[in-house]
């Protein structure tokens, strides 16, 4: 599908909003798509009025394509690589059965639990030079991802270091969720530890982390 018209895709602040990065690293990952970053601060739009404007859900992101309007991150990678389809695209999902399934399954369960981490390690606050405790729920939800982590790399049957060997629309979902538990501090085995590392560092990843690095901390309230 060609890239006109433009996608415009609207996002909150980048140290607040963990499921804005979620779908601009999607975007980024697939490189030679161009789009239009719209921030809509959160701090601001607390009646969520601005949000309504540009999505049914009053949540971001939101992606627009033409006339689509596709709401929530894990709907938008979908979307991403229906219109964007490999080869001439990268992939988010694997090519291999097995490791694409693994793949859905891993980022689904990110999307859908683990609430008690997402609130106690609060996105925002992992920019704090000291971020607070984390709750035991949120540790032992922490303990929980790091368990389906190491499930995932002993059935890795691909090459690479992530979630299922290449990255994938799994490790884009995990994202955030590596610089929680980076910034937390929270006890990881060394290969749970090298993969964090690997996907922080990625190229489609550490253009949100180093503006949401160079933003004003955003205290907890």
């Amino acid at each position: 599908m060609a890239t006109d018209p433009p996608l415009v895709l609207y996002i909150g602040e980048k140290n607040v909003s963990s499921w804005s990065m979620r779908a601009q690293v999607a975007l980024t990952f697939k490189k030679s798509v161009p789009f239009e970053e719209r921030v809509i601060s959160l701090l601001e739009d607390l009646d969520r009025s601005e949000r309504l404007k540009i999505g049914p859900t009053g949540r971001v992101p939101v992606l627009h394509h033409g006339g689509r309007v596709i709401p929530d991150s894990l709907a938008i990678l979908e979307y991403l690589e229906e219109a964007f389809p490999s080869p001439d695209y990268p992939a988010l999902w694997p090519e291999d059965i097995d490791a694409r399934a693994r793949a859905r399954w891993l980022a689904a369960a990110m999307h859908s639990g683990f609430a008690k981490l997402r609130e106690s390690m609060s996105f925002n606050l992992c920019f704090l030079p000291t971020p607070p405790a984390a709750s035991p729920g949120a540790l032992e939800e922490a303990r929980e991802v790091l368990g389906l982590w190491e499930g995932a790399f002993a059935a890795r049957t691909l090459p690479g270091p992530f979630l299922v060997g290449p990255f994938s629309g799994a490790d884009v979902i995990f994202a955030p969720v590596t610089w929680r538990l980076t910034a937390f501090r929270v006890p990881a085995g060394e290969e749970a530890a090298a993969y964090m590392a690997a996907v922080l560092d990625h190229p489609a990843v550490r253009p949100w982390m180093d503006a949401a690095h160079a933003l004003e901390p955003v205290p907890e309230e």
